[in-house]
């Protein structure tokens, strides 16, 4: 019932990644086979899930709050539910913030402010800093990639989001049009080689998802993700504090782990020369 199990599971869920390891396929395509004809109902669910992606990768600016939980697959088979909440605001091109609220209590920050990477743990008050590469969609894919931190639902944040469900949805399935989340939305199923989709969309101009379940068929257990989306804002009125980092009384700066690795080699390495050894 560890963290570090749960933060395995974590990473597979935070971004592309998953999508990113599959080969290339049209929607409702096999790997590897011809593509087929879709049917009326399996166009519409295409059209919806596309439109939501168009809709969220044109939006310039946008803060919404969600309630995310996981599951992690113990050793002897039991599957434990954690959880967080999450409140995400974007401003493109190059500006993010996540706060987030694990179940547990400790919060944390993610922090894009134009220049920096900034990611913080408020219960020990300890942040890391990278300069940051470019914009949000370069930005995240180096945040995930390069400096392995996770970020659940990432592809959401990117205005790539419509070439990378094109290219990754094989199958895709129209479930129900329904009111059960408080509003109309179409309920969307869709499949790709390691991962399995559902998406409730919004009815209506704004086709913003309302919840998400990811579940992952091939891993022990097929863990599921789910995420409960609230209080979307798409004309936000942002100041400049918003993506501007404080560090709080108790901050003290570290670096992240995989800059600290290489490090603490180059060190390792001139205390073996001072030492006649071989680095």
């Amino acid at each position: 019932m560890l963290r570090s199990s749960l933060l395995l599971i974590a990473s597979m869920l935070a971004t592309h990644g998953a999508w990113a390891a599959q080969p290339a396929t049209a929607p409702g395509q096999a790997a590897g086979a011809p593509a087929a004809a879709q049917t009326e109902s399996q166009q519409f669910a295409r059209a919806r899930l596309m439109e939501m992606a168009k809709f969220l990768a044109g939006t310039e600016k946008f803060s919404v709050e969600l309630r995310i939980g996981y599951e992690v697959v113990q050793a002897d088979g039991q599957k434990i539910e954690f959880g967080e909440m999450r409140q995400v605001s974007v401003q493109r091109p190059d500006r993010m913030r996540v706060v987030e609220l694990e179940s547990g209590g400790d919060g944390n920050q993610m922090l894009l402010d134009g220049k920096r990477i900034t990611v913080l743990n408020g219960r020990t008050g300890l942040f890391a800093q990278a300069p940051q590469p470019g914009d949000i969609d370069a930005s995240v894919v180096y945040f995930v990639r390069d400096l392995q931190m996770r970020l659940p639902l990432a592809p959401l944040l990117m205005k790539s989001l419509p070439d990378e469900l094109s290219r990754r949805v094989q199958r895709i399935e129209y479930v129900e049009h329904t009111d059960i989340l408080g509003k109309p939305a179409h309920h969307i199923a869709a499949r790709g080689a390691n991962v399995d989709l559902q998406v409730w969309i919004a009815d209506g101009a704004r086709p913003v998802p309302l919840r998400i379940v990811l579940t992952y068929p091939l891993a022990v257990g097929q863990p599921q993700f789910w995420a409960d989306f609230s209080r979307w804002n798409l004309s936000p009125g942002f100041d400049k504090a918003a993506f501007t980092f404080k560090p709080p009384a108790n901050g003290k700066q570290i670096m992240f782990s995989v800059q600290f690795v290489p490090a603490a080699r180059t060190q390792q390495a001139a205390e073996s020369r001072k030492q006649g050894g071989t680095p």
